[in-house]
């Protein structure tokens, strides 16, 4: 005990908070494996890195046999930037953990793939305490497929991918399967080692600003043991979820909920009861990433695919039924919202996890819209605006168009506009150091719609007012000022 608290004070203080949410997550991200496709060096061109990039990001979907004979569907997410700070709340929330790395070089000589190869393990030591394989892409140094014209250096310890240019990635396409393949495997390993931990031996996990809140405490105390139980029971949860064991992971939530709840653990029954929402979000709504935008009060034309009142098709609602009768603890979408609901509570509760309280408000909402509860989801959104968030100038600017976004996608036309307006005046905001006023003219322009406002004198009839006078009036002289300045 002693030791381990020595260790914990000798320690630098962690970043405990992470940086903006990202705010295109949904529930089904919980279930995908996090990979960081990173460019290398000032060779390789912005085309040729989005055109690899573009080819690799294709495979969002991967069926692999387990040893057992069953097939499992894995899903896989990418990303071009992935910060250290995020990546540590990865204890909490295993889909944060930052799994694979793919680089991409271009060199021509000795030296400049000895560079590409420093820089490749240099980002492995970033993200060291999650990652779990890599790959590295070099382009321009090849006497044959995948045959290096230059040896790598002694201390490179990653396999390396070589193509002649970016017009030839034949190669590419079943390395990088296969690349993914081993991303399960040691998944899977992983999971099974936690399984087999002892229930008495069960570690501590921790979220990144609780690390100190622990020191010199009995963790051998009936109430630290239910704890560390508790949350090394969502903790495999998470990894059944990422591991394709949708209702395996529906049944450690459960459990790890009444362990949570009964010892007043809120932030991590938070995390298990969102991992529930989760877990059957994807069983309730495969297709839920596809869902297309609708219009306020109107009803819905009868070839729309839709069969029941909380917006599954009828696809949607056999597959559940299927489902249903092989898995336990299956939330019913009206208990999703209302899980999602007490998870945000408890999330509020913590300033240091106000990140992953606005993407659970985020990920609530969209599920609101897949169940057409559009009420609920403006209920969700107005939350967003009530937690307090360190963000810079860009970073208001994408969570006020996100809003925008779904507001328009639930029908509230007017609340989308307005925040259409308030992201225009961030562009110009004396806090901006790259003021742009283009950028505000065009954004004040879109919100005329919402505010019963056209340009076009046909569309206005004398006899006929719509809309606010005073606030019409206002967002016209605004439109104005963004005119003159552009």
């Amino acid at each position: 005990m002693r030791s381990s608290v020595s260790v914990i004070l000798s320690s630098p203080t962690p970043d405990t908070n992470m940086s903006h949410p990202d705010y295109d997550q949904n529930a089904h991200d919980h279930a995908t494996l996090l990979v960081l496709v990173k460019q290398i060096g000032e060779e390789v061109t912005a085309k040729t890195y989005n055109k690899i990039y573009e080819r690799i990001a294709k495979v969002t979907n991967l069926n692999i046999i387990d040893s057992i004979g069953f097939e499992r569907n894995i899903k896989l997410k990418y990303v071009k930037d992935y910060l250290v700070g995020n990546n540590d709340w990865g204890d909490f929330q295993t889909h944060r953990r930052l799994f694979g790395l793919v680089t991409i070089g271009k060199c021509s000589t000795q030296v400049e793939l000895n560079e590409v190869c420093r820089v490749h393990e240099s980002l492995k030591v970033k993200y060291t305490s999650t990652l779990y394989d890599s790959r590295c892409i070099i382009i321009g140094v090849n006497d044959g497929p995948n045959t290096p014209s230059f040896p790598t250096p002694s201390n490179f310890k990653s396999r390396a991918i070589f193509c002649a240019s970016d017009g030839e990635l034949d190669v590419l396409d079943s390395e990088i399967i296969e690349f993914l393949s081993t991303l399960f495997w040691v998944l899977e390993s992983k999971r099974h080692e936690r399984c087999r931990e002892k229930i008495d031996k069960v570690s501590l996990l921790l979220a990144p600003f609780e690390r100190r809140d622990f020191v010199g405490l009995d963790m051998e105390s009936r109430s630290n043991r239910k704890r560390s139980l508790g949350r090394m029971t969502k903790h495999l949860g998470d990894l059944c979820l990422q591991a394709g064991l949708t209702a395996d992971a529906l049944t450690h939530y459960q459990t790890a909920s009444d362990i949570l709840r009964s010892i007043n653990d809120w932030l991590w029954l938070a995390g298990a009861l969102e991992g529930q929402c989760a877990a059957s979000a994807i069983i309730h709504y495969p297709n839920m990433c596809r869902s297309s935008p609708v219009k306020k009060n109107s009803s819905l034309p009868e070839t729309q695919p839709r069969s029941s009142q909380d917006g599954r098709t009828s696809k949607d609602v056999d597959t559940c039924v299927s489902e249903t009768k092989r898995v336990t603890n299956l939330l019913t979408p009206d208990d999703i919202i209302r899980y999602y609901r007490e998870a945000i509570v408890h999330y509020s509760k913590y300033q240091n996890a106000n990140v992953i309280e606005t993407e659970a408000c985020y990920k609530a909402a969209k599920l609101a819209i897949q169940q057409h509860a559009y009420l609920q989801a403006a209920n969700f959104l107005h939350s967003v605006i009530l937690i307090n968030l360190a963000l810079n100038e860009e970073e208001k600017i994408e969570r006020l168009m996100s809003l925008s976004e779904l507001y328009t996608k639930i029908g509230f036309q007017r609340k989308a506009s307005f925040y259409r307006r308030l992201a225009a005046t961030r562009f110009v905001s004396a806090r901006n150091p790259q003021t742009n006023w283009q950028q505000c003219y065009n954004l004040m322009l879109q919100a005329l719609s919402g505010h019963k406002l056209s340009l076009d004198p046909a569309d206005h009839s004398p006899d006929k007012l719509e809309g606010w006078p005073g606030l019409q009036k206002q967002v016209l002289q605004d439109l104005v000022l963004a005119a003159t300045r552009v």
